[in-house]
């Protein structure tokens, strides 16, 4: 990776620069100043054209495009170009001998390199690691984004089934078997269908203009999800405490703060040769970094039961959802039955129908929820 971003350094770095936006601007038809002729003006910007196509968007695809469409990523890969040339730059300084006559000239021959080579590595490990974030979070707008368009669809079923309902009480008035005010419970029911149905619809239209956002999609072209909600399924969680262990012993910063740490050394040796003042403040910076080593192994293992503790919660609120929703179920059928013999209403239905709708909602969200902690807890295991 260290030599695709050394060669091509120049040109991505001045790509990034233009990319760094999300609207391109082009001037065509400017004339070069001359010393006879001053420029003027400056040229008027060209729109580019509206992609009004409609882009079939799969997760597997949508995840794909993290790498060629993230401002994020795209700063973080402008990151690594510059860091890497200061790495070669500081290499290559080191591997020439220079004579050492000086503190500079003995950093510039023993230190700089390890330096800036210690920091390229981190931002590549950063970069990776914002990677696998971006990961979860595009997966789960993605299927929040499908929650919302699911509870939406429900809602339009259940507003055609009470608009049948509305039709028939109408008809009875009509025809003098039931009293005009009786209409009234229906249009208010209505009413509050049709208000959380349109919050749903602005959340829907909210969450895709991030979704867009994220993935450096137009905001005017039409996205259709393709992909199906991702079923529930439990974490593998046998022998966690192997696994905890083992994401312990082969934690990243562990080998980061050693490497920091033996750097330091390098530093403080040369300073306190040449006397320098700074040599004091670099023992003291050494004592600190060892003491938050010695204290990783600890703050992970906490983090991670932590976060593991969490997950576990969450498997039993969505065994709680699972109930309840069987449970609305249950009523819906009882009360299916008092309709038919004439003991109930209609309107006692679409409540029990919109309390169902309801209980799904939430059951979905704590599902997305539990899946979106299930992979940031597995990426935490293999960081």
């Amino acid at each position: 990776m260290k030599k695709k971003y050394y060669s091509f350094f120049a040109l991505v770095l001045s790509a990034s620069i233009a990319l760094s936006t999300h609207s391109t601007l082009a001037l065509e038809g400017v004339t070069q100043p001359t010393a006879e002729t001053p420029s003027t003006g400056a040229a008027e910007p060209v729109t580019p054209p509206v992609d009004n196509s409609t882009l079939n968007l799969s997760l597997e695809d949508a995840l794909k495009a993290i790498e060629t469409g993230n401002s994020e990523l795209k700063l973080a890969d402008s990151k690594l170009l510059i860091l890497d040339k200061q790495n070669q730059q500081a290499l290559a300084r080191h591997t020439i001998n220079l004579t050492v006559v000086d503190e500079d000239s003995k950093k510039e021959r023993s230190l700089n390199y390890l330096r800036t080579q210690w920091t390229f590595d981190n931002a590549k490990h950063d970069r990776d690691t914002k990677l696998k974030a971006l990961k979860v979070q595009i997966t789960n707008e993605y299927e929040s984004i499908l929650t919302l368009q699911q509870q939406a669809d429900n809602l339009k079923t259940q507003l055609a089934n009470l608009d049948t309902v509305i039709n028939q009480v109408n008809l009875q008035i009509k025809l003098g078997l039931k009293i005009p005010s009786e209409i009234y419970s229906y249009n208010a029911k209505k009413s509050g269908l049709e208000a959380n149905q349109k919050m749903i619809i602005n959340n829907i239209n909210s969450s895709m203009i991030t979704f867009k956002q994220d993935l450096g999609i137009d905001l005017n072209r039409n996205v259709v999800l393709t992909s199906n909600l991702i079923q529930y399924a439990k974490f593998d969680d046998s022998d966690i405490d192997s696994k905890i262990a083992k994401a312990i012993q082969n934690n990243y910063d562990i080998s980061k703060y050693k490497n920091d740490i033996d750097i330091t050394q390098v530093e403080y040796d040369i300073d306190f040769y040449y006397s320098d003042s700074n040599a004091d403040q670099l023992l003291l910076s050494i004592e600190d970094k060892k003491a938050t080593l010695a204290n990783l192994p600890v703050t992970q293992n906490v983090n991670l039961r932590k976060d593991y503790n969490n997950m576990k919660t969450l498997e039993n609120t969505i065994e709680a959802d699972k109930l309840t929703v069987e449970a609305d179920q249950i009523n819906i059928d009882v009360m299916q039955k008092n309709i038919d013999v004439g003991k109930s209403s209609s309107l006692e239905m679409i409540a029990l129908q919109n309390t169902l709708l309801n209980d799904q909602y939430t059951l979905r969200q704590d599902i997305n929820s539990y899946l979106t902690a299930v992979t940031n807890f597995q990426n935490s295991l293999d960081m």
